[in-house]
């Protein structure tokens, strides 16, 4: 019905076409009683009506304007052939008629082509080589030439008054529809009175309408219920405020179920607004998609948290028994060992404490990824942190030959921080341990620590064996080391900087890594002085 409406002009006119020709028909039964020989004639003049009614839903693709016109003007071309030039050619006028009910601009170039295909037959029947051409009879021949004039005169009439009617094709600013369907995604302009003036193809199809809306009303386009209500506020606050303004709907679809779609309403000039409709089902879809992927990869982060908490319960326990008895073992306390029973104790000492430390990471790093490492501020002075992180390291640097110093560069020789102090700890001893760890026999390992600009800096630095420019971006990674930490044969598992990097980061600050091959590497963390 939509389609009929914009394109009443050719509707009527067609319509016209066919009562004339009808008429004309039962005119002629009425006066002679047989009119078998003029239905074949009548068949062929009706075509190109029915044809252009027929093809109205369609007339807004240039296919189908065009379609139109050449049916007409091929109707012209058959009655000339067939009957007469004269006065048959009036018939090339239809065609123009109705190109003015598509465009203006199409009645010139219809008139062109028409020009040209009645001059090709004038010029053919001119010619002689249509003279055997006989396709009616005299009364055949009379019937149509009056019908044809006839017809034409009514349908000339008939178009002149769809243009005269006829309204301006709605639109936004001059673009046509054509552009506007091109669009991605459905629009409506609607009015100060909520009238819709203005819908392409693609709105009309996701409100499940036919065509464009001929005196509809945006409160019409939903039943009575919510989705009606946020449609009349998306445009009513669009039209009060200036601003875009969007709300998801559900709009049902004609073969059953529903889409989301998020429609926006943007403000037009005077109190118009301009709705525009968004297919959004398969944003929604990918949403939920996202939504079930991160449940179900909280439940397996919850789960490899809790089986990381019973296995370190687990395992720290004979552990911390493995490593009492071998340290009762060494101290000799219950008399001599043999020398290499004695040897054997140091590595079970060493052993079981190198898989305690290695649980104790693992945890930790869990715990960290999981954002369930909560930090304990208070404030404290970093240097006793330092100074003590030394202390405990320096058994392990003298056992390697190593050089282990500290230097505090402050006037006080203190660094308040407000910090979590077992984090910055754990924090120091990671990076000490890997310091002395990767260190060759004689070489040196500073710990250097400064305030500036409100943060505190506390860098470990050593004359190591270095790390190749395209290792250490690797560094920090968990479980990644670098092809000296590999080579070395110090026992690691790669947690280490990863843990330094996370906790770190959890203070608000940054952990920094510089290394030059056969030079030696500075790690370095940098944290606000007050809470971040």
């Amino acid at each position: 019905m939509m389609a009929i409406e914009r394109h009443r002009g050719i509707w009527i006119a067609s319509i016209i076409w066919l009562i004339c020709i009808a008429a004309a028909l039962i005119g002629a039964a009425l006066r002679s009683g047989d009119v078998s020989g003029l239905v074949p004639i009548a068949v062929t003049a009706s075509f190109p009506a029915i044809a252009s009614l027929l093809l109205t839903p369609f007339l807004r693709r240039e296919w189908a304007k065009i379609t139109v016109i050449f049916v007409w003007i091929a109707l012209a071309v058959v009655a000339c052939l067939a009957m007469a030039f004269f006065p048959m050619a009036i018939l090339f006028l239809c065609a123009p008629a109705i190109a003015a009910l598509f465009e203006k601009e199409k009645v010139i170039e219809t008139m062109v082509v028409a020009a040209i295909a009645a001059a090709a037959i004038y010029y053919y029947k001119q010619s002689g080589l249509a003279a055997n051409i006989d396709l009616s009879n005299l009364s055949q021949t009379d019937w149509g030439t009056k019908t044809g004039i006839a017809a034409t005169i009514s349908l000339l009439i008939a178009a002149l008054y769809g243009v005269a009617a006829s309204k301006p094709e709605p639109s936004l600013d001059g673009l046509s529809m054509d552009i506007l369907d091109a669009v991605p995604g459905g629009l409506l302009r609607v009015g100060a009175d909520n009238q819709i003036s203005m819908m392409t193809s693609l709105a009309a199809a996701q409100l499940g309408l036919n065509d464009e809306a001929q005196n509809l009303n945006a409160s019409d386009i939903f039943d009575q219920g919510p989705m009606r209500d946020e449609l009349l506020f998306v445009i009513d606050k669009s039209r009060q405020s200036g601003r875009k303004v969007s709300r998801k709907f559900r709009l049902k679809q004609p073969s059953g179920g529903f889409r989301a779609a998020e429609i926006t309403g943007g403000p037009l000039k005077g109190d118009e607004v301009l709705l525009h409709i968004h297919d959004s089902s398969s944003h929604e879809s990918r949403v939920n998609s996202l939504h079930q992927a991160l449940a179900t990869a909280e439940k397996d982060a919850d789960g490899k948290s809790l089986f990381f908490a019973g296995v370190s319960h687990e395992l720290r326990t004979p552990l911390n028994a493995i490593i009492g008895f071998s340290d009762m073992m060494r101290s000799r306390l219950f008399g001599p060992l043999p020398n290499k029973y004695a040897e054997y104790a140091d590595l079970i000492h060493d052993s079981g404490q190198h898989m305690l430390d290695l649980i104790g990471d693992v945890l930790d790093l869990s715990r960290v990824d999981a954002g369930k490492y909560e930090l304990t501020y208070h404030k404290f002075d970093a240097a006793d942190v330092i100074r003590s992180s030394v202390k405990m390291l320096r058994p392990s640097a003298d056992a390697a030959q190593l050089k282990l110093d500290v230097e505090i560069l402050t006037e006080t020789d203190e660094l308040l921080v407000d910090a979590d102090r077992k984090a910055l700890r754990q924090v120091l001893l990671n990076l000490l341990s890997n310091a002395v760890k990767f260190t060759p026999k004689g070489g040196r390992v500073l710990v250097r620590g400064e305030a500036e600009d409100g943060f505190i800096k506390i860098g470990v630095v050593d004359n190591g064996a270095g790390i190749s420019k395209d290792q250490i971006a690797l560094i920090g990674q968990p479980y990644s080391q670098s092809d000296s930490g590999r080579a070395n044969d110090a026992r690691s598992s790669g947690l280490g900087l990863s843990l330094v990097k996370s906790l770190t980061e959890l203070h608000g600050g940054r952990f920094e890594l510089s290394s030059h091959e056969g030079v030696g590497t500075t790690a370095e963390i940098i944290i606000p002085v007050m809470r971040a």
